[in-house]
């Protein structure tokens, strides 16, 4: 055996062993705040620019429905004119930016009529039938502005034989 005073270990520890499992654990690193920042840069390029599906069509639906309702107050406009007959449209039914209620928003109505003569039968002394006013010209704009100056215009002829 041994001596006294000496120590000897004859014992010999085999290391620990570690499992596969432990290993790929203890080997990973965690993510890191460069990682996790550049996620959230690419994540938020993409909501942005999917966004763009969801405004624009609001944008686009907001704005057509300006139009028809522009439009429905030149079409009011204008028949009110038309059933006056062609003897009742006088120049003096010129309007210059009279207020019109367009939803949310006012809006301005121009209306012109103009006397006109047709080239067709001859123009001023030298017209066939004598008669210099052959047509009134009838235009109703309306304008309004929605962050973009928008316009919409009707014409029409009105004639003393019908239209």
């Amino acid at each position: 055996m041994s001596e006294p005073g000496k120590h000897s270990c004859r014992l010999r520890t085999k290391p620990k062993s570690v499992s596969p499992l432990h290993q790929t654990v203890t080997n990973e690193r965690g993510t890191t705040i460069i990682e996790v920042m550049f996620a959230i840069v690419i994540f938020m390029s993409i909501m942005i620019g999917g966004l763009q599906y969801f405004t624009l069509p609001q944008q686009t639906v907001a704005r057509q429905k300006m139009k028809r309702l522009a439009v429905v107050e030149a079409q009011r406009r204008m028949e009110d004119l038309i059933a006056l007959g062609f003897t009742g449209v006088v120049t003096d039914s010129n309007e210059t930016n009279t207020s019109v209620a367009l939803a949310a928003l006012t809006g301005t109505r121009n209306t012109t009529v103009a006397l006109t003569d047709d080239a067709a039968d001859g123009l001023a002394g030298a017209d066939a039938d004598g008669d210099t006013l052959d047509y009134k010209t009838i235009t109703v704009s309306v304008s309004w502005n929605d962050g973009t100056a928008q316009n919409v215009s009707l014409t029409t002829k009105l004639s003393a034989y019908g239209n």
